[in-house]
Parts: C-alpha cells; sequence; structure tokens
C-alpha cells in the first residue's frame, strides 16, 4: 500500500470541493501530487485514482470531474487515472506555504476548509478524531503539540516553529514516466 502524502493531507481538501470529489469516491484516490518528474506542468495538482468499472456512477462522476476550468489532462494507465489540474488561485497561498511547510500560516478560511473536510471524511472512523486533532494541532501551532514533541525529542522548540514535518518533495513528485 503506498503511503499517504502530506499534499493528500493538506492540500486535496481545499480542490476537492471545486473538482467535484465525492465522498463516497473518495477511497479509490491512491495518492497526490503537486509536482512531476518531467517539471512539464506548473502551478498543478495531481490525482491518482483507481478506476472502478464495476461502479456504473463511476463515468458520470468522472465526467463531473473533467469538466471544470481547473481540470488540464487526464492520463489512464492499467486501472488508474491520474487527473491534473491547475491548483486553484484562491488557495495559491496555501500552496506556496505548503511547499515551504510552513502550514500555521494557511489562511482562516483554508484552514477551516480542511478541517472541516478531514472531519466529514475521517470523523466517524476510529482514530478518525485523533486523526483531525493532530491537523488541527499543526495548524494553529498547539501548545499541546510543541510540548509532547519536544518531549519526546528531548529538544526545545522555538515558540515560531512549525509543528509539522518538512514536506518531502520526492514524495509530492510523481514519476510521470511510470504511467506511460
Amino acid at each position: 500500500m503506498i503511503k499517504s502524502n502530506k499534499s493528500r493531507t493538506y492540500l486535496l481538501p481545499l480542490i476537492a470541493p471545486l473538482i467535484g470529489i465525492e465522498e463516497k469516491f473518495y477511497g479509490l484516490i491512491e495518492n497526490t501530487y503537486m509536482f512531476d518528474s518531467e517539471k512539464e506542468y506548473k502551478d498543478c495538482f495531481f490525482i491518482v485514482q483507481n478506476f472502478s468499472f464495476k461502479n456504473p456512477e463511476f463515468t458520470s462522476y468522472e465526467y463531473r470531474m473533467t469538466n471544470n476550468d481547473l481540470f488540464v489532462k487526464s492520463i489512464d494507465f492499467k486501472d488508474k487515472v491520474i487527473y491534473i489540474y491547475k491548483f486553484p488561485k484562491e488557495y495559491s497561498h496555501e500552496y506556496y506555504c505548503f511547499s515551504e511547510s510552513t502550514y500555521s500560516t494557511f489562511l482562516e478560511d483554508a484552514k477551516k476548509q480542511i478541517l472541516s473536510f478531514w472531519t466529514k471524511i475521517k470523523g466517524k472512523q476510529i482514530g478518525g478524531a485523533s486523526f483531525v486533532i493532530k491537523i488541527k494541532q499543526i495548524l494553529y501551532k498547539d501548545k499541546k503539540l510543541k510540548d509532547e514533541i519536544e518531549k519526546n525529542l528531548n529538544v526545545k522548540l522555538d515558540d515560531n516553529a512549525e509543528l509539522g514535518s518538512f514536506v518531502d518533495i520526492n514524495s509530492e513528485t510523481i514519476n510521470l514516466s511510470e504511467y506511460k
């Protein structure tokens, strides 16, 4: 199983309502990326989704996902589809802040959107509430999380320190040559 990267956690919730990702198909998303290995797509967002021929609703869902102004291209590969979107301009601040690993500098409306998205998707699952709380603690630089990190790592963090780990560009880059 592929480990979800950070763009799935922090950027997918911002673009999802604008491109029509439906909750019932969320489980088919394998991962997301903000860069491509060929450096062909600038300021884009990539969603790798498992394609389900078994679900007749998927065709109309895919139509809605590709029928919007942010859609750039899709690439079919075996039982997967890579959807490529321009990242929405209204969240370009967050896209940049995310790439710099400065989660707490996201604007308030984006923070609320992220938390609302994950509460809806994972809130009722086992461990879902703690997942949402952890995201909230990172976005708002929660003192309790800061104290916990300091204790676990036996360090003293600066009060301005971000509480989320650094964004690993390699895990945020899709190797498009694998999908040709």
